[in-house]
Formats: structure tokens, C-alpha cells, sequence
């Protein structure tokens, strides 16, 4: 398939917005697209200029870079740089711009004013540590940074607790030690899969209970991303009272047995074999011909679980 250069791309649009993803330790995690899109675009919008020079000084990127900040106006001074026809890259420290990082007012006043906004897709921490934890669910919830401030994260933690789902956050390593207490204060029994300076020299992948991750990450150091598994609460199975009750209420409404023990048996996660035999005595004179028990063959096949 035929790829269309920036200079190239740029003659459809006023101007167009790239937010370029960047390694989140390892330069080598990098993309080919990235790397050709800083180079040819006019301008670079860094998060930090520190934390942008050693990027672009390994890959000799000489691109004129600016700083952005989400607070003030850099996002409208950028965007009058757009409309004007030129080719913007935004970049953050690492992973991501505009995910859990600077850059949602910029994407949004660019909308705002018809400008193109193109993904430039790359690594990311989350994904990352996902893919090695080992979960047997099929999604999770990205919550991001937890809030910093003491009540506000265990309002948050609170709701990730009776979300019952696993739920992907970061954290700084100055704030990590009282986190994972409040985890193991609100949700002692939940999973957790903690990774520490991913894709860099000292990666650390750490999987177990919030107690231990208390002990283990005492004094951190780094950046962590938390994959945080809530219990998932145990159904409770219907006793046999609440089972005839429920089997007295089918047949009132004219449920004839086989009918009856099939609805019960899903709603209360017993066995419909088990249903069956809790038949109400009394109904059975009037609907024991609905399901004749002295014929083996239809009794094993409507009884079956």
C-alpha cells in the first residue's frame, strides 16, 4: 500500500496535528512513522524540552521545537500555526500525548477549527504490562493517574473496588506507597500486577496481593503502572426454600413442571435436575402429566444440565 508523505498530506488540509507517540524508556520501541513525521513536519510541541532534546538528539532530528502546556495559550497559538498551513507534531516526555499526558485542549481547539488530527500510534504502558499479566479477561478499564490528593484517591479506588474489573492506573513513585496501602485497606483480596520501569534497564513485572506489594514497594523508585484485579464477588446459589417458593409462583402461573424447573434452575445457577425434584407436592397431581417421571427416556432428556 502506497504511504503519503507529510509534505504530501499536508496539501488537503490547512495544516495537520500529529500526535506522535514516544518510547517509554527503550528508544529502540520508537516507529519508522515517527521518527519520518518529526522530521518533516515544521514544528515539534514538546511537554518538556528536557525531556525532548535527548530524543531528538539520538535520532538527529533538527526540527524547531517549542514547548506546549495544556494550561495558558499555547493550544491557541498552535492552532493559528495550523490554519496558517503548517505541519505540527505533539509529543510528550513519554508514551502518549493526551493520554494521561498534555495535549486534550490542543486536539480540541484544533477540532474545533476544522484542522486534521492524526494519530501517530506507539508505545504505551499500559498496553504493555496488559499483555504480560496474565489475565483471562478480555478487557479492562484504563483509569489513568489516580488522584493525588489523599481523599480523592480512595473515592477513586473505592469505585474500582465495586467495578469488579480490572482497571489499568499510574502512579508516581512518590505518591506509590500510600496507594498500595489504601488498595490493601479497601480491597485486601485484590490481584495485582505492578510493573516498574518498563522497557528500560531495570524492567520489573511483580504479580500479588496488596499486602505484599506494600512490603515489596516500600521505598519506590521509578515509574509504575498498576493493573488492579477487584475480587469478583461469588454468586450465591438459592436455597431450597426460596427454590420452592419460586417454583410455587411458575406453577400459579400455569407453568407446567419441565416449564417451571428450566426458568428456576437459570435464575438461581442450581442444577435443573435439582429443581425439578423440588417440585411443590401439591402441583403435582395437576401437572405431573407435563412431564411423566416413569418415562426414563424424557426425564433424562428435559432433567439434562
Amino acid at each position: 500500500m502506497a504511504t503519503a508523505s507529510v509534505d504530501q498530506q499536508r496539501e488537503a488540509a490547512p495544516g495537520l496535528l500529529y500526535v506522535v507517540a514516544t518510547p517509554i524508556g527503550n528508544l529502540e520501541d520508537i516507529t519508522f512513522r515517527a521518527l519520518r513525521t518529526l522530521r518533516e513536519v515544521d514544528l515539534i510541541a514538546a511537554e518538556h524540552l528536557d525531556g525532548a532534546r535527548p530524543l531528538l538528539a539520538h535520532f538527529e532530528i533538527d526540527t524547531p521545537t517549542i514547548p506546549y502546556h495544556d494550561r495558558g495559550s499555547d493550544a491557541h497559538r498552535l492552532v493559528q500555526r495550523l490554519l496558517s498551513g503548517e505541519s505540527v507534531a505533539l509529543i510528550c516526555d513519554a508514551g502518549t500525548p493526551s493520554v494521561s499526558d498534555p495535549g486534550r485542549k490542543l486536539v480540541r481547539a484544533a477540532m474545533n477549527e476544522g484542522v486534521r488530527v492524526s494519530p501517530i500510534p506507539g508505545p504505551a504502558s499500559s498496553i504493555a504490562l496488559w499483555s504480560v499479566s496474565g489475565s483471562e479477561l478480555a478487557s479492562v478499564w484504563l483509569r489513568g493517574f489516580l488522584p493525588r490528593r489523599a481523599g480523592a484517591r480512595r473515592t477513586a479506588l473505592t469505585e474500582i473496588a465495586a467495578l469488579h474489573h480490572p482497571t489499568l492506573c499510574f502512579e508516581s513513585p512518590h505518591r506509590l506507597a500510600n496507594t498500595l496501602k489504601e488498595i490493601a485497606q479497601i480491597m485486601p483480596e485484590a490481584e495485582l500486577v505492578i510493573g516498574r520501569e518498563l522497557t528500560k534497564l531495570h524492567e520489573q513485572i511483580w504479580r500479588g496481593s496488596p499486602a505484599d506489594a506494600v512490603v515489596e514497594f516500600a521505598q519506590p523508585r521509578g515509574e509504575f503502572t498498576l493493573l488492579i484485579s477487584p475480587k469478583t464477588p461469588e454468586a450465591t446459589l438459592w436455597t431450597d426454600a426460596e427454590i420452592r417458593s419460586a417454583l410455587a409462583a411458575q406453577a400459579e402461573r400455569g407453568a407446567s413442571r419441565p416449564v417451571a424447573a428450566r426458568a428456576v434452575a437459570q435464575a438461581s445457577g442450581r442444577p435443573r435436575r435439582d429443581v425439578y425434584r423440588l417440585w411443590p407436592t401439591q402441583q403435582s397431581a395437576n401437572t405431573d402429566h407435563d412431564y411423566p417421571e416413569h418415562n426414563s427416556a424424557n426425564t433424562q432428556e428435559s432433567c439434562g444440565d
